[in-house]
């Protein structure tokens, strides 16, 4: 197991229902350690995609380490507001313009135009705005994403810059934009560009001379965000990014750059999966074993998955399992969860969720603790709770006195329907 003892996981078994998400301060802190040394050029911040996990606690944790937050929803920003992050150091970056656009601006909270409405929305705000003193500081300032038009390297599941991809302003309007930052007497000072899941330095150089020349093409821009996922390994055959090799390669550009056009850039950074994934494990049971004929496959059903780990079935990918036990025999399996659900299986081909296969584990029994590695980022936050029912399951923190602490209850079964309004 990556950080989670025996010991450890048989105390959360007994003080706790499963399924249980389990976090690691200790991983956190190693995680979040290694951005804040990251080499650039002349400066650079740490922006977290909350999407990837939102609990306060962690939220907090980041702000108290001076990491930034990007967001992908208005809600988001509350949430991110409510863990007392400074509004200037809050970012929305999403598909939808918020509705309550306005209150946002207004509390000095950026957002990131990733289309052309959404320029235009700002501007129907800031021209209702009389203070001339308002008008010309940083709220006409503002920021725009774009589509570079290119093929990720990493696989298209993930790939989110493309012509098949909505994220983002598409390169070939980058005209269309400086004609409303004109016309509107805007200004943009930052560009926001999402490079998709690269783990190369040579991946990252690339991405980093493509990305400046867009930069050029805007005078008044000081900030690029270069948004993308840093490889963190959690299966064997994976390999994690190289954060120190990556980041001198990507300040051998900036410092080309500012030689050329004497502009120093800041660089940002917005890890998410890199940052947590490794810092949270899944605590559930072995709930029975069924097969189908002795030549077929022998199946452990678990009281997890679908309602807590969507990750798998979204991403098509793989995460480390460990049956804890005292076995020495091993045996093959295909894990599934609890859900009334076809696509409910855990171990699947990689990047290929219609090819099942088995897994080597401890000979495992029912009540079993099972434990899933590798399992935070797009878990939590992205879960289908309430699925056939079943209550959101409880978050508890491992802090680094190995004190064992609550930090979200698990959902009793009158919380499911407790929004539902009887009018029959």
């Amino acid at each position: 197991m990556n950080f989670l003892t025996r010991e450890q996981a048989y105390i959360i078994d007994n003080n706790f229902d499963t399924p249980v998400y389990v976090y690691s301060e200790d991983k956190l802190d190693e995680a979040v350690n290694n951005f804040l040394l990251f080499p650039s050029a002349f400066w650079h911040d740490v922006r977290f995609a909350m999407k990837a996990k939102s609990n306060v606690n962690i939220l907090k944790k980041f702000n108290n380490r001076w990491i930034k937050i990007d967001w992908s929803s208005e809600y988001e920003a509350f949430r991110a507001l409510n863990a007392w992050f400074k509004p200037s150091d809050i970012q929305i970056s999403g598909q939808e313009t918020p509705r309550e656009l306005e209150k946002l601006l207004d509390l000095w909270v950026f957002l990131v135009a990733t289309s052309l409405d959404q320029i235009k929305a700002i501007w129907e705000i800031l021209k209702q705005v009389q203070d001339e003193t308002i008008k010309s500081n940083n709220s006409r300032k503002i920021w725009v994403r774009i589509n570079p038009g290119m093929w990720s390297w990493a696989f298209k599941a993930i790939s989110t810059w493309w012509e098949t991809s909505a994220f983002g302003i598409w390169h070939e309007f980058i005209p269309e934009i400086k004609e409303l930052v004109h016309l509107y007497d805007l200004e943009i000072s930052k560009i926001h560009i999402h490079i998709g899941s690269e783990n190369t330095p040579e991946s990252w150089t690339n991405s980093a001379n493509i990305w400046l020349d867009f930069v050029r093409q805007f005078p008044n821009v000081t900030t690029l965000d270069m948004w993308g996922g840093f490889k963190m390994a959690i299966m064997p055959y994976e390999k994690t990014a190289d954060l120190q090799a990556i980041g001198k390669s990507v300040a051998e550009k900036f410092t080309e750059f500012y030689n050329e056009t004497w502009r120093k850039i800041h660089l940002e950074l917005e890890p998410w999966k890199y940052m947590v994934i490794n810092s949270w494990c899944v605590v559930a049971k072995v709930d029975s074993i069924v097969n189908t004929g002795i030549n077929w496959y022998k199946f452990i059903r678990t009281n997890t998955w679908m309602t807590e780990m969507p990750r798998v079935a979204m991403y098509w990918v793989q995460q480390p399992i460990t049956i804890i036990n005292d076995s020495i025999e091993k045996d093959y399996y295909v894990v599934v969860g609890h859900c009334c659900e076809s696509g409910d299986i855990l171990t699947t081909k990689l990047y290929d969720q219609e090819v099942i296969e088995t897994v080597e584990l401890n000979k495992a029994s029912v009540w079993d603790i099972i434990v899933f590695d590798g399992t935070w980022a797009y878990n939590s936050s992205m879960s289908m709770k309430n699925y056939n029912s079943f209550p959101e399951a409880w978050e508890i923190l491992i802090r680094k006195s190995w004190e064992i602490v609550e930090i979200r209850k698990r959902e009793k079964p009158e919380d499911v329907w407790r929004n539902e309004i009887e009018v029959i």
